[in-house]
């Protein structure tokens, strides 16, 4: 029985899982993220090795058939590492962007917006090897509407708060209770005193969810910015390459997106108002099912079927919204 390996890294998280033909969980394992824009090439080596440990639990000499890799970081490390456990027959670096469409809608084709860690949207062509991207500058050059944009809005809105300049917000009450604060200055030192300190901002994305669904306004303020952010992005991707409707099935994938409702509805209803015959999707799966989508896709396992397929042998992966 053949065995599949699936590799998705990014800024904040390393997920693996390792399937069979038959689409049997083998393995999985999650560790921190190993984009080296926002962790050490040190630490990103160290995650890859705790993740491979735990898919294959000291099992070495493993022979596998395929691995999918989305890897955004450097992905010798991956193979590095892996060399430690098994042998590799094909590898498939599918890339986020197609990684994206065949998680979140289990299509080939189309726009991908993604908002993670950092954000990028896509134009993604099957037949093409390069997709194009807009955005993907990093946190300081770019990532508007990104999980770190809406970690940095968050703190300054917080900092702002304390120091009597800024709207009334929860969201420093909810940092200080997440980070067990002393006092307000210490957010100076657990951020800038961080391994990866745009990691330790981006975490903030949770913090802003629950301040806006006890309907904080500041916390709003900023999904809906992040929403309208990416937005812009969108239409500016298609307008800039003058993409056609048949394309235009928007998935939008990454954690980001999980914040608040505020966020989707916003990007969603503005893409709407420009492209009425345009059509938003929230993501089905987690990022890391790609491969195993694209297999049942070769294998040509309609989609609900295959959606069926997932939904009993992978829930945990499955987006519940």
């Amino acid at each position: 029985m053949g065995k599949i390996l699936a590799v998705d890294g990014g800024g904040s998280k390393l997920r693996m899982l390792l399937f069979d033909d038959d689409f049997k969980l083998l393995g999985q394992g999650l560790s921190g993220g190993v984009n080296v824009t926002q962790t050490t090439p040190e630490n990103s080596r160290a995650n890859v090795a705790d993740c491979l440990g735990q898919v294959f639990k000291g099992e070495r000499s493993v022979n596998l058939d395929r691995i999918y890799v989305v890897f955004v970081g450097p992905v010798n490390i991956l193979y590095e590492e892996l060399e430690k456990y098994a042998t590799v027959k094909e590898v498939v670096e599918l890339g986020e962007a197609k990684a994206g469409m065949l998680a979140g809608i289990m299509e080939k084709e189309g726009i991908l917006a993604l908002s993670g860690t950092g954000c990028d949207v896509f134009y993604v062509r099957e037949e093409e090897s390069l997709n194009i991207l807009l955005g993907g500058w990093g946190p300081i050059l770019g990532d508007q509407g990104s999980g770190t944009w809406i970690g940095e809005e968050a703190i300054k809105a917080a900092v702002k708060y304390v120091e009597g300049w800024g709207k009334p917000t929860k969201i420093f009450s909810l940092i200080e209770r997440d980070w067990k604060l002393e006092y307000p200055r210490q957010m100076i030192q657990i951020v800038h005193g961080a391994v990866a300190p745009f990691r330790v901002v981006a975490s903030l994305t949770h913090i802003v969810g629950e301040a806006a669904r006890a309907g904080d306004e500041v916390a709003l303020e900023i999904l809906a910015e992040a929403g309208e952010l990416m937005a812009q992005q969108a239409d500016c991707l298609i307008r800039r390459e003058g993409i056609p409707d048949r394309y235009w099935k928007v998935a939008c994938c990454g954690g980001a997106w999980k914040t608040h409702p505020k966020m989707f509805d916003t990007f969603r209803r503005r893409l709407e108002e420009l492209y009425p015959n345009i059509q938003v999707y929230k993501p089905w799966f987690e990022h890391i099912l790609a491969g195993l989508v694209n297999e049942m896709l070769l294998r040509g396992i309609p989609v609900e079927q295959g959606k069926q397929l997932i939904q009993e042998k992978f829930p945990d992966y499955v987006i519940n919204w």
